[in-house]
């Protein structure tokens, strides 16, 4: 789950910076209201995004980047909706089957623990394997560098880091038959994992609710340079800007805790 607080997280300063630090200092607001976005919705958004990327210079968007682009997030898709529940991740359910801490507070996805996410991850693979090897080579490109990261940061326990390297190991080996069924070249689905990359960052950055002046470390400009976002009205700029014009996205959110007769909202953002 992505936590959207009420109460807005507050910027060390006014200088650039980097996007997933400003996402996580979003999710560990504590906030007396919240809106949630489920995982798989804010995946949709994320294809909706490369679907408008005009980059010159850069090879063509395809149905399957596309699609598997907008199914990135899905094996999170029973967790988010209650279908299925929490096993190594300490939780309370509340009445409405949210994961939320001892204190009530949700979970958001950065609380989740390897052994549910790793269940999560391969599911989201598995869904984009239905659709092509190039999605699904994406996808676990993109979740194999989340695990080497957390790897590297120590931020796991030593059983988590096994369960994790044993994850690595079996999509390496996903990767490398997946590999030989499409005709692209390991720079180009280097390439595309690094588009998966931005548009979920983006999109995760669109629905915390931060509206921090940041940078991408996704080098995807049409001259490789750091793209930036600034909040400047009411539009969310890009520069460069990777759009060819202005374009608005939107996602369904559910108010926390529960507001009697609103199930859930829209959330709306215009990006230029």
């Amino acid at each position: 789950m992505i936590l959207r607080p009420e109460t807005r997280s507050a910027a060390a300063n006014h200088a650039f910076v980097p996007a997933w630090e400003a996402v996580a200092r979003a999710e560990k607001t504590r906030s007396a209201k919240y809106h949630l976005v489920r995982q798989p919705d804010h995946a949709r958004v994320s294809g909706e995004i490369v679907q408008h990327l005009a980059i010159a210079g850069a090879p063509p968007v395809d149905d399957d980047i596309v699609r598997g682009i907008s199914l990135h997030d899905e094996g999170w898709a029973a967790f988010d909706e209650g279908r299925e529940r929490l096993h190594a991740t300490p939780a309370n359910y509340s009445s409405a089957n949210i994961a939320v801490d001892r204190e009530g507070r949700p979970l958001a996805f950065l609380d989740i623990k390897a052994g549910d996410f790793l269940r999560a991850w391969q599911g989201s693979i598995d869904s984009a394997e239905a659709v092509a090897p190039i999605a699904a080579l994406i996808v676990s490109g993109h979740f194999c560098r989340l695990g080497k990261f957390g790897i590297g940061m120590a931020a796991y326990s030593k059983d988590d880091a096994q369960s994790v390297r044993e994850f690595l190991a079996s999509e390496e080996q996903r990767q490398c038959r997946l590999l030989r069924l499409q005709s692209r070249g390991e720079s180009e689905v280097q390439y595309w994992t690094d588009v998966l990359q931005f548009c979920d960052l983006l999109s995760l950055y669109l629905c915390c609710g931060s509206e921090e002046r940041v940078e991408f470390p996704q080098r995807i400009g049409p001259h490789g340079e750091t793209v930036r976002l600034q909040v400047q009205g009411e539009v969310f700029v890009l520069t460069p800007s990777l759009f060819a014009k202005e374009v608005e996205f939107s996602v369904e959110a559910h108010p926390y805790p529960a507001d009697a007769g609103v199930a859930s909202t829209t959330l709306a953002w215009r990006v230029g």
